[in-house]
Order: structure tokens, then sequence, then C-alpha cells
């Protein structure tokens, strides 16, 4: 398994080593990232996948994982999700995580996220300045569809994208 932390690291409790600690202290992995990723070992062994990160917003946490890694996390029937949900004691999506760099792939992003809401498209919005951001335009017939409030996902889409995203309603 591929993960933001070393293999010994991933296979001990309660301490890292001195270079993932200083990963910790930059704020280049979180506790949280820490600790998913330490319970995805756990659960699927030394499997190949990828455990990106995970992002946590209000009473949602997001575990993003490489490409084509989703239905081997989530597992036969869901069992390692709930094992997931019951030990982080919040509700957990498993996304495919991406770099983002264009708008195709933050709408795919967005649309795995927000899912079962339907997602119209994505535009760059430029601030005076030169500044962006991102706003997802979701189809306004969805807006009960969303799995959290507008706000917890905007911030878990920014927080994964590493720049301002929007969510608006056409």
């Amino acid at each position: 398994m591929k993960a933001p932390i070393c293999e010994v690291c991933l296979k001990t409790d309660d301490i890292l080593c001195p270079a993932d600690e200083k990963k910790l202290q930059e704020g280049i992995i979180s506790e949280l990232d820490v600790k998913v990723a330490r319970l995805l070992y756990k659960l699927l062994g030394d499997v190949d996948i990828e455990f990106k990160k995970a992002v946590e917003a209000g009473d949602l946490i997001v575990i993003v994982v490489g490409e084509g890694d989703v239905p081997i996390t989530i597992g036969k029937g869901g069992k390692n999700i709930k094992i997931l949900i019951r030990e982080l004691g919040k509700r957990v999506r498993v996304i495919e995580g991406m770099k983002a760099e264009s708008t195709d792939e933050l709408k795919k992003l967005a649309s795995d996220l927000l899912y079962p809401a339907g997602v119209f498209g994505v535009n760059v919005v430029y601030r005076p300045g030169g500044e962006t951001y991102y706003k997802v335009l979701v189809f306004g017939r969805d807006r009960k569809k969303l799995p959290e409030k507008p706000e917890i996902l905007e911030s878990v889409l920014s927080q994964i994208v590493g720049n301002e995203v929007k969510i608006s309603f056409v």
C-alpha cells in the first residue's frame, strides 16, 4: 500500500519516524492522514492501492485514493467503509484523486464527491489582481441530493484541489 507515511510507520501505533514526524510538523501530512493510513493498512494489508490524503469537514471525511482504487477501498458489500465509519465516528466518502489541473479533471473530482447530485460544469473565475478560483456548477434540481451542505463540500474540494472552490446552482 502506498501512503503518505512510510511502511514502518503504517505498522506501528502512536509513534512516527523522524522523516514522517517532520512531514507532520511542516503540514505536508495531517494527523487525520496518519490515522486513516494506519486504519486502511490494518483493513487491507499490503494490497496494491494508493492512499493520497484524507480531508475532514463537518461530519464528513473524504478519503482520496489512487486511480482505480475506490472499489478495493470500499470493500465487498461496503464492509471496509462500515468499519471506517465505526472507527472514525463520521460519515466517509471515498473518491479517486487527481491533480485537477484542468476543469475536466476538477469536474470529475466534483462529480465523484457530489454524487448523486449532477455537475453541469466547472468555470475558472478570474479576480482583479490575477487570483483565480473555481466555480462548480450544480443543477438546481439536485440541490437536495447533495451529500452534505454546500459550504462543507466547498471546503473539502478546496482542500483537495489546493485552490478556492465555490459551488453555484444553475
